[in-house]
């Protein structure tokens, strides 16, 4: 079956893509929605980009304009039509208006949802990203549970740890569901090649942190 992932490039998309691809579906397009034209702080397009050359899998992005569930119906059908797509994926793990969100948008379109991740412990999830050997890195961090001095930091065990002891102090969900956090992913099983952030800036918006990402380039594996 082939099908589009719901791409955000941060950890939870990339795993999710990986296991369908390893159920056997044929992922055939990465797609990113931008709301109002606006795109993400915590997603920097300049990585996407590289994300899907490094994959070998074309990335496409689609505006929405309110009402959004329309839009979301007409890009979905319009991917049906000129691509074949056959299903969606995303990397949805617990929130449960995501998943009817999701059901509402696909009812009657006949397309079929994958969500690889749902329903899983998210400890094991954060096991199986660092055992598969994901690099992903924080490129968004929110106040009172981080400072500006996680952005940038790859996403290790050491770090799991650290986030481990944020849900136990503050209840924070340690794969960042509720947004406590975003991150994209430089590396992976699935990349032909790995991604370099050079040089980034840091900034701040009311109680977020963001990276603003410079000279981001692809590299051979193991430089």
């Amino acid at each position: 079956m082939k099908v589009a992932v719901f791409w955000s490039g941060g950890k939870d998309s990339c795993l999710a893509c990986q296991r369908a691809m390893a159920q056997g579906y044929d992922v055939a397009a990465l797609v990113t929605f931008i709301l109002d034209s606006r795109p993400s702080l915590c997603h920097p397009l300049s990585i996407m980009s590289l994300q899907s050359e490094a994959l070998g899998i074309a990335h496409t992005s689609l505006k929405l304009r309110e009402p959004y569930r329309e839009a979301y119906r007409d890009s979905i059908s319009h991917l049906m039509k000129t691509d074949g797509i056959q299903g969606v994926v995303t990397g949805d793990i617990w929130i449960e208006d995501h998943r009817r969100w999701m059901e509402d948008v696909c009812r009657g379109l006949g397309i079929e949802i994958i969500m690889p991740l749902w329903k899983e412990n998210t400890h094991d999830l954060l096991d199986a990203l660092i055992s598969s050997r994901f690099r992903p890195v924080f490129t968004c961090v929110k106040e009172p549970w981080f400072a500006a001095d996680w952005l940038g930091r790859e996403f290790n065990r050491e770090c799991i740890e650290s986030l481990k002891r944020l849900h136990e102090r503050f209840g924070i969900d340690v794969c960042g569901e509720n947004g406590e956090y975003h991150t994209m992913v430089l590396d992976g099983p699935i990349f032909k090649r790995s991604i370099r952030i050079e040089d980034f800036t840091p900034e701040r918006k009311d109680s977020i942190f963001f990276l603003i990402p410079h000279h981001v380039s692809l590299q051979t594996k193991g430089d």
